[in-house]
């Protein structure tokens, strides 16, 4: 689909199938603040953290440093490290960013796992629309259910007795299975999946999904240079 043809796609199919996305990140976002709130962040600082972080498993990853008296630096290290697979997805979708500078530092900024994954079309090619109405969407969503979550905080008590801790990754597992067309992906997830059950025993979390994810893009490079 050409950006100008996605432009006069109605609004309503655009949205159509982000809702189910925002409403994983509101479910994510009541788990997260009601986590927060649970060390003792408060109600106001895990919201702003939410509004202006925006990356769920940078600040997840904090609040499990500061749960357990980490250091400031321990805290930034560990969100950059859960981050760095944004410098990759931003290679793969900095042609399809146009426009003035303003609007591509926006656009960019409303880049996540989940904006990234609905606006791929295969081969390279990205919907501006789509990645754009999805961020901003998930953005409301993951602010809306931070704040909800640190609110109601204790009567929330531990979020895994609801299930919103697996809101998020039953989530993604449905989008991987939509990019799942071909032997070869078949193959990069097979890659993913077995460096993560092999280092999730022995790191810490979220580091087996940033080397699986490297690990993955490495394979695909290599499978890429022998077609």
């Amino acid at each position: 689909m050409t950006e100008r043809a996605a432009e006069r796609e109605p609004l309503g199919r655009v949205v159509r199938p982000v809702v189910p996305l925002a409403v994983a990140d509101f479910a994510d976002g009541m788990a997260f603040g009601a986590l927060a709130v649970s060390i003792g962040l408060g109600v106001l600082a895990p919201v702003v953290m939410s509004l202006l972080v925006f990356s769920g498993s940078a600040q997840y990853g904090a609040i499990a440093v500061l749960g357990h008296d980490g250091s400031l630096w321990a805290v930034v290290g560990t969100a950059a490290a859960l981050n760095a697979r944004y410098l990759l997805m931003g290679t793969t979708i900095a042609p399809a960013l146009t426009g003035s500078p303003w609007s591509r530092v926006g656009r960019a900024l409303l880049i996540t796992d989940g904006s990234w994954a609905v606006a791929h079309r295969g081969g390279g090619r990205y919907d501006m629309r789509v990645l754009t109405v999805a961020g901003l969407l998930c953005l409301c969503g993951w602010t809306a259910g931070t704040a909800l979550g640190a609110v109601l905080g204790g009567a929330i008590g531990d979020p895994a007795r609801f299930g919103l801790d697996a809101a998020y990754p039953v989530f993604f597992l449905g989008l991987l299975r939509s990019q799942l067309t071909s032997g070869r992906a078949w193959s990069l997830a097979a890659v993913g999946v077995a460096a993560v059950a092999g280092l999730a025993p022995f790191t810490p979390p979220g580091i087996p999904v940033l080397l699986a994810g490297a690990a993955g893009a490495v394979a695909g490079a290599v499978l890429g240079a022998r077609r």
